[in-house]
């Protein structure tokens, strides 16, 4: 890999619509950078972990359809077979069967696996307000929140 160090890039390409997407994804980078580093150091779980036990712990009994959980995570059912693996080797989540449709397995918390996802939750609650509320305003997020989620609305279709 290589530097991964920010780098603040002051010329111009004189492309307005590419100057504005540059500013979203550095900012986006360097922010996401920083939390993503205090949930290594602090809880010992890479991003893509991180993202699933974030994502089961918005699903209802904080359980939830593997196949789900991949497209949440825009993993491969395969890929994300082995990233649940090594969760649960970890002790993190456990597979459950579905009741009413064999095809079906779900993944859930452990009782550790739920310790430390509510030790993430506080952890990214902290730094987000730290590196993002907290920067911008609560107003601001807000909007910058929203305007976000119009375009993965307006996008998703074609992410494909």
């Amino acid at each position: 890999m290589g530097d991964t160090t920010p780098v603040d890039i002051q010329a111009s390409t004189g492309s307005e619509p590419v100057e504005l997407w540059g500013r979203v994804i550095n900012g986006f980078d360097v922010t996401n950078r920083r939390i993503q580093r205090a949930i290594q150091r602090e809880l010992s779980l890479n991003e893509a972990e991180a993202q699933v036990m974030l994502n089961l712990l918005r699903t209802p009994d904080r359980r939830a359809p593997m196949a789900k959980l991949a497209r949440a995570s825009s993993f491969t059912t395969g890929g994300f077979t082995k990233l649940a693996d090594k969760m649960a080797r970890r002790g993190l989540v456990a597979r459950a069967a579905c009741d009413d449709d064999r095809r079906v397995t779900f993944l859930e918390f452990t009782p550790e696996g739920a310790k430390v996802a509510d030790d993430l939750l506080r952890l990214v609650e902290r730094i987000n307000h730290e590196a993002f509320i907290d920067v911008l305003g609560e107003d601001r997020a807000r909007q910058v929140a929203q305007a976000m989620t119009e375009l993965f609305r307006a996008n998703s279709e074609h992410a494909s």
